[in-house]
């Protein structure tokens, strides 16, 4: 059972009932869930990740106003959760900072986003990292009577503007091209193999990036990328060259997985045979907001 299924039984076997008796006004105006960062709110968590953070704890959301009326009795009521469930420790304690028990809302995002609610500026959307988006929208809400969570979440996790996403796409595209068919090669043939080595890395992190945004989807922190990758709608098969390029290998092996991702990334897109470099250029003159389009090509916003 990983981390999620077994904050959801708890909440349903201990924390709903317990809500409703002690803390009845807070009922309707609640999101209760787990979310935010950490493997198991991914769902990636597995049997070496119960050496930490693996406990039957959720999360209640509520609004700013609401914590000032029903924060103290809800994180009261959290308390007396039972200790251990199925076998499972309950270790958080509610509070500033807790992984789990009573927050508000608004400072969920804010700790995470360094914003409360979407932007509605293009360009705000630019100083947002892709993987404190993937880490605010991430796990599963169980309840939200309110939409205390459900809109933002859903904001933040497909509201990008198209421009925005060509800019970032275009950014990386430019930045895979540099770094491995112009960087890598280039470094090799100078006989500077440490060079050449760190080339490859930041192509495929810029590859990676640029996956994602060909799939609609954040990109989470870097050690989940791969593991994310398998799940992604499209462009799967790009798990294979990429970790080839990771491990390491030989010139030739390298350029060909070079190529294969290109490749792929580039049907993906509909322009099946247009070299990166050039599609990266054809996506950032085709962005319609001026302030976008007038952004460095090589501009993808925080990392």
């Amino acid at each position: 059972m990983n981390g999620i299924e077994l904050a959801e039984r708890f909440y349903l076997a201990c924390g709903r009932e317990l809500i409703e008796r002690t803390v009845p006004d807070a009922v309707d105006r609640i999101a209760v869930g787990i979310a935010g960062q950490g493997s198991e709110c991914f769902g990636y968590d597995d049997e070496l990740s119960r050496d930490h953070d693996y406990e039957p704890g959720f999360t209640i959301w509520l609004s700013d106003e609401d914590d000032i009326r029903l924060g103290v009795s809800l994180a009261r009521a959290y308390r007396s959760l039972p200790r251990t469930f199925e076998g499972v420790s309950l270790r958080s304690k509610t509070g500033e900072g807790s992984r789990f028990g009573v927050l508000t809302a608004d400072g969920f995002f804010r700790a995470l986003l360094g914003r409360r609610d979407v932007p509605t500026d293009p360009l705000d959307w630019m100083a947002l990292p892709d993987h404190a988006i993937a880490a605010a929208t991430n796990g599963k809400i169980f309840r939200d009577d309110a939409g205390l969570m459900t809109r933002r979440r859903e904001g933040f996790r497909y509201g990008m503007p198209s421009d925005v996403r060509k800019q970032k796409l275009a950014a990386r595209l430019a930045l895979m091209a540099q770094a491995g068919e112009y960087n890598y090669p280039r470094m090799l043939s100078r006989g500077d193999e440490p060079a050449a080595h760190l080339s490859v890395g930041e192509y495929v992190k810029h590859a990676l990036a640029a996956v994602f945004l060909c799939a609609g989807e954040p990109s989470p922190y870097y050690k989940w990328q791969f593991r994310a990758l398998r799940d992604l709608p499209c462009l799967s098969e790009t798990y294979e060259p990429l970790s080839t390029l990771v491990s390491g290998t030989d010139r030739e092996t390298t350029l060909g997985a070079i190529a294969s991702v290109n490749a792929a990334i580039s049907r993906e897109l509909s322009a099946q045979g247009t070299p990166i470099g050039t599609l990266a250029q054809e996506l950032h003159a085709s962005i319609s907001d001026r302030r976008i389009r007038e952004l460095h090509l090589m501009e993808y916003g925080a990392d």
